[in-house]
């Protein structure tokens, strides 16, 4: 593991089941929510530092979030509590933490998976499904990017060179004795104004590398990785029963950070999810976080990880936190 690995920002996002937060020691001791309070438990090894609020008490984080390509602030989607529409928008906080400053404001309640544009002036995102930019200081309108014009678009992620990565769901009917088939989810490219369209292949939530030639992305609990220009597809891990999802690469390239619910002696764990880590070539995994406690959708940003998680204990809101 690299040096950045000591040092792992935290997101706090409370499942349904759960509805709270404290703020603790990771080195020590760590919490996680129960259907009827508080449990202790140990998080090793104890080198990863000190768990430390962020955001506010009243801010709920819903899902993927975004660091700016500086590292100084991070975009995610949330509600705060007193903000009027209560609806889900797009906020910004230093990465320090502090006050949220509101990029979105009213309409729909699902603006979702926000990503920097290069020169950071831009976020795009998904609302309703459709991809959308606004100016990152929330400034004036915003603009559709025209997505795949096959389905229900989502999942957006910006390239280095301003190349846009997204998902499309497409209804594929009934089959011959009238059942519903699953539906498919679709990788698709196009440039920051929705030109140079292209279908990748099957595959839910792409991220790319950071010089812009190959995307990493999961499909049928599984990651894979393949060349922009959809040649090249690789499977990095092939674990059956175990699923591995939300794969995002470090800042030089040279490893993926993803989600598994696989424990120590190689078994899933129902409903509980860890974050781990591997080479780009899917050699040397990892894990890197042990909680029974659901961490997920990690980001590697240039000062360690960030990522979503449930160590929490009872109250309305979700909360953001670092370690």
């Amino acid at each position: 593991m690299t040096k950045t690995l000591l040092y792992i920002r935290v997101f706090i996002l409370l499942p349904l089941m759960f509805s709270a937060l404290v703020s603790c020691a990771v080195q020590q001791t760590s919490m996680r929510a129960t259907n009827v309070g508080f449990t202790s438990e140990i998080d090793e090894p104890s080198s990863r530092g000190s768990l430390k609020r962020i955001s506010s008490e009243l801010t709920y984080v819903n899902e993927r979030f975004c660091v700016s390509n500086d590292g100084s602030h991070i975009v995610f989607s949330g509600e705060q509590s007193g903000g009027g529409d209560r609806l889900l928008q797009l906020w910004k906080i230093p990465i320090t933490g502090g006050a949220p400053v509101k990029i979105t404001s009213g309409g729909s309640s699902d603006f979702n998976s926000p990503s920097f544009t290069l020169d950071g002036k831009f976020i795009v995102y998904e609302s309703e499904g459709k991809i959308w930019k606004v100016r990152s200081d929330g400034a004036g309108g915003k603009l559709r990017n025209p997505g795949s014009g096959a389905g229900y678009d989502f999942g957006p992620n910006v390239s280095r060179n301003n190349m846009v990565a997204f998902c499309s769901t497409m209804e594929t009917g009934m089959n011959e004795t009238g059942t519903n088939m699953p539906n498919k989810y679709l990788i698709w490219t196009s440039n920051i104004n929705g030109g140079e369209l292209t279908q990748i292949r099957e595959g839910l939530y792409p991220m790319w590398s950071p010089d812009g030639k190959k995307l990493v992305f999961y499909h049928q609990n599984d990651i894979w990785l393949i060349n922009a220009n959809g040649t090249d597809l690789m499977q990095l891990t092939n674990t059956p029963k175990i699923f591995e999802s939300l794969p995002s690469f470090s800042p030089d390239g040279e490893q993926i950070v993803y989600v598994s619910n696989e424990d120590k002696d190689g078994r899933p764990m129902m409903y509980d999810y860890n974050i781990w880590t591997m080479r780009a070539d899917g050699s040397q995994n990892t894990q890197i976080t042990e909680l029974t406690s659901w961490d997920s959708w990690p980001i590697w940003a240039e000062d360690g990880l960030y990522f979503l998680s449930a160590r929490a204990a009872k109250s309305k809101h979700s909360q953001l936190q670092r370690i």
